[in-house]
């Protein structure tokens, strides 16, 4: 739960505007609206967030997420699932039946049944509406803030983070967290999976939690626990089992641990060090680790201090300047450090994890100037676009604001292009232990605990001979 998170300008706003003190009118929306609304957010938090590109995983969670629905309360309903690529611990659902699960929480799980108990969980809070049925004791500035904190948990956004547990997960309350659990038993037990899964995913996450706990005390840090899946619920929740075993078959139902062996066998652990693919309309600076898309027939030239760009057969265009950042938000850097003392649509926005700000600015005899401010890294990029006179204005600071949205880091220079860490499946033989494990594979100081972790050991406990285990390399 270490690596920062995409978030979104629109969704923010459509949020907004939909739900601040508008809850019964989301309550009687159609399942259209909601579609409509749920394929606006897919468009933005794919934009923003990448999608794991093994299609061997992606097909086999979408082909499970299906086989779920089907024996859901709503089985004729249109669902997506999608694979985040992403190293944390995540999985989140949004209206219209949009289901999204981090790689990273993929890597802790040890069996399709598993995977499917948080799937099901996640259909459920879908098929039961909770996303509209929390607006009775939510504002829409809540809700807009946790819809950030769940696409970005980086510590630069901390009290967005802390908004969201408080507004959406855990504002679904422990009744709706219950109720999703019970129906998500019920689409586990109809599908034929062991039900038991749910109380094994709670307990990795809380195992999980813990250990996030003992490494933030050693760093000198606040731990960034997890807010999301199962978060209301304590180690032994008496009603959770109860729930578990109220339908429990007899046989307890398919494992699975076979096919999703298989299917996970090579999941990158991680962070994914991959290079960015190279694409047409792309300015890729490996040196100072960023790129940036920009429209067909634009010309974009490095400078000393950062860049400059230029529309074909016109005046308009943006410079980017590179310069030293200050503890302040951006919006602070704008009006200060630039000397800018009054922004037309101001807006705060998180780009690529990052945090940033952007709005227009008045220019004498000229229309008025699009400027954002990126931190990344102990920089602040600073855009400032240039549109001729006579031109489409409005138009121009879209697309210039487009431009500043494509904004993302690379991975760090000495990583990039380098081969991931990635989680492999072998027999455990000869009494290793984790401990020995690790060191073997020079898995840093915490090695250890990791693979106890992916294994289901933690915090004791050694894997038998010939049993199938993870290991990170």
């Amino acid at each position: 739960m270490t690596a920062p998170v995409r978030t979104l300008r629109h969704a923010l706003i459509l949020l907004a505007l939909l739900w601040a003190g508008a809850a019964n009118a989301l309550l009687m929306m159609s399942e259209a609206k909601e579609q409509e609304i749920g394929k606006t957010l897919y468009d933005q938090i794919t934009a923003e967030m990448p999608i794991y590109p093994d299609q061997k995983v992606t097909d086999y969670v979408n082909a499970l997420g299906q086989k779920l629905v089907a024996h859901s309360d709503k089985p004729e309903g249109k669902f997506t699932f999608t694979v985040i690529d992403n190293g944390d611990i995540n999985a989140f659902a949004t209206p219209g039946g949009y289901i999204y699960i981090h790689r990273g929480l993929l890597a802790y799980l040890r069996s399709e049944a598993q995977l499917a108990a948080v799937l099901a969980h996640e259909i459920a809070h879908v098929t039961a509406r909770h996303s509209a049925r929390q607006q009775r004791a939510q504002t829409g500035s809540n809700v807009a803030a946790g819809l950030l904190a769940i696409l970005s948990r980086s510590g630069e956004v901390g009290e967005a983070t802390a908004l969201w547990g408080a507004a959406t997960v855990r504002g679904y309350g422990r009744e709706m967290e219950l109720e999703a659990d019970g129906l998500g038993a019920q689409t586990m037990a109809r599908a034929g999976y062991d039900r038991n899964a749910i109380i094994e995913v709670l307990g990795m996450l809380k195992d999980h939690e813990r250990f996030e706990k003992q490494r933030a005390r050693e760093a000198g840090r606040e731990p960034q626990t997890y807010h999301g899946l199962f978060a209301t619920h304590p180690r032994n929740d008496r009603r959770l089992a109860e729930i578990v075993a109220s339908g429990a078959t007899q046989s307890g139902g398919e494992r699975g641990e076979i096919p999703f062996r298989i299917a996970t066998d090579g999941l990158v652990w991680g962070r994914n060090t991959q290079s960015t693919p190279e694409r047409e309309n792309r300015y890729i600076d490996r040196d100072r680790a960023f790129r940036i898309d920009h429209p067909p027939g634009w010309t974009l030239s490095r400078t000393a201090s950062g860049l400059t760009a230029t529309a074909h057969g016109s005046g308009d265009g943006f410079t980017l300047e590179i310069l030293p950042r200050t503890v302040k938000p951006p919006e602070h850097y704008i009006k200060n450090n630039l000397g800018i003392g009054f922004i037309k649509k101001s807006q705060a926005f998180v780009q690529a994890g990052l945090p940033a700000h952007t709005g227009m600015v008045a220019r004498n005899g000229g229309p008025d100037q699009r400027i954002a401010v990126i931190y990344y890294g102990r920089a602040a990029f600073v855009f400032r676009g240039n549109i001729a006179a006579g031109g489409d204005n409005a138009s121009r600071n879209d697309e210039l604001f487009a431009i500043i949205r494509s904004f993302a880091p690379l991975p760090e220079a000495r990583f990039a292009g380098m081969e991931p860490q990635r989680i492999k499946y072998v027999k455990a033989a000869n009494n290793a232990t984790f401990a020995q494990l690790a060191a073997y594979l020079k898995l840093g100081p915490h090695g250890e605990q990791e693979l106890r972790l992916i294994n289901g050991y933690y915090p004791r406990g050694e894997p038998q001979n010939g049993e199938w285990i993870k290991i990170i390399r």
